[in-house]
């Protein structure tokens, strides 16, 4: 798949320049562009060939895109990081908590029942009785 990427890119350029060569004529053409505003003065910019229009336009779009797709990297990094520590403290909250079953397990293996019948001492039922 990226062979077959990287062989279009290559076809477009191709192409593109293909396109450049055969209309230099009327590409070359001066074009003057103006933008006016009821409010603000009319702005008028410098007589420009065409083909620096496209080009500049093409241009501009890629670095647009650029940023856009530099934007998204970083938001998912983010939420990647995000979750990755998240992950972590709840990795370390069931460490605890099985550390902390094992010393129980432990005390009740060896023997240890003035805690289980310290808890059982102050049970209602057992006041009941």
């Amino acid at each position: 798949m990226r062979y077959i990427k990287i062989l279009l890119i290559a076809a477009f350029f191709f192409l593109a320049m293909v396109f450049f060569f055969q209309n230099q004529v009327p590409l070359s053409q001066d074009i003057t562009l103006t933008f006016n505003l009821f409010f603000i003065p009319t702005m008028t910019a410098i007589p420009l060939p065409f083909y620096f229009i496209v080009v500049a336009a093409f241009v501009l779009g890629c670095i647009l895109t650029l940023f856009m797709l530099a934007w998204d990297r970083l938001s998912i990094g983010h939420k990647y990081n995000k979750g990755r520590r998240r992950i972590e403290r709840m990795e370390k909250k069931i460490k605890d908590l099985e550390d902390k079953l094992n010393v129980q397990n432990e005390k009740t293996a060896s023997g240890d029942h003035s805690v289980n019948l310290a808890k059982q001492d102050d049970s209602p039922e057992h006041h009941a009785l």
